[in-house]
């Protein structure tokens, strides 16, 4: 096999494995989907003779796996070894996107790992979910093994830091289409208090002040790098009016939306 492979190739794969030590031939995917529950549809006690890798996409679920209990958000993923008894009590109904995996029960994962704010883990999920191509999965299947390996050896994150830095992606997402907070809170399964909470304690403001910022640094975008007439930027930022884009532009910059982009065309000129 080795003397049909372009020397090139073989070199880099060798390389790869010698330096990082993570690529295990072991690994094969066995099967992966998506499972959706309604409010009070919970998934019974059960077993695998493979690993169980889950990464939940919506709600709030109590995950009783062997002897712990786990409480799962948006962001969370929960790993579960081979026959080891688990299930799913969903409290606000939930989604989630699952893999089966053949691994060694020793395969050295984190029981339970939480996404970053660039849903890096979200993502390799959604692949391996649609992927039919065998060589693809592997590849997909060796970077999620990769990235499962750096969790393990990372800090760990916080239910309030995940629920958290979830929230943040939601306001990246949906700033323009009007979210509100008590939105937000519902989609992550927690009350608008709890949430508030949170951000309070780890980020010093208020998901609302939050929210504002990320909208004030668009809409600041648009008015310094285009000549897009200040309705259009209101609507494209989630503010209900040019009133309401003035109003928060003065108070964070001290001049007028009209001022500034005057000011950054004259600097242009």
């Amino acid at each position: 096999m080795h003397e049909s492979m372009p020397a090139s190739i073989r070199r880099t794969r060798e390389t790869m494995q010698k330096a990082t030590g993570l690529m295990h031939k072991s690994l094969r995917l066995l099967g992966a989907g998506v499972h959706t529950a309604a409010p009070g549809k919970d998934y019974p006690l059960h077993a695998h003779t493979s690993w169980e890798l889950v990464y939940y996409v919506r709600g709030r679920i109590t995950c009783p796996v062997g002897e712990e209990t786990y409480a799962a958000t948006p962001g969370t993923v929960l790993l579960t070894p081979p026959s080891t008894w688990h299930a799913e009590q969903s409290r606000t109904g939930y989604a989630n996107r699952f893999l089966q995996v053949d691994a060694a029960t020793t395969h050295p994962w984190p029981r339970l790992c939480y996404d970053d704010a660039d849903h890096t883990l979200g993502r390799v999920f959604d692949a391996l979910v649609r992927e039919n191509n065998d060589d693809l999965r592997a590849l997909l299947l060796s970077e999620l093994d990769l990235r499962l390996r750096r969790a393990a050896a990372a800090p760990p994150t916080t239910p309030a830091e995940q629920l958290v830095i979830e929230a943040e992606r939601i306001f990246e997402e949906r700033f323009a289409s009007g979210l509100r907070i008590a939105t937000v809170a519902a989609d992550l399964g927690i009350s608008q208090s709890g949430l508030r909470a949170a951000f309070t304690r780890l980020r010093g403001t208020s998901p609302q002040a939050a929210l504002q910022a990320v909208r004030l640094r668009h809409a600041l975008s648009h008015i310094r790098n285009s000549t897009l007439p200040l309705q259009a930027i209101a609507d494209l930022t989630g503010y209900h009016s040019v009133s309401h884009l003035t109003r928060h532009i003065k108070a964070a910059t001290g001049s007028p939306p009209g001022a500034l982009r005057s000011t950054e065309f004259a600097l242009e000129q």
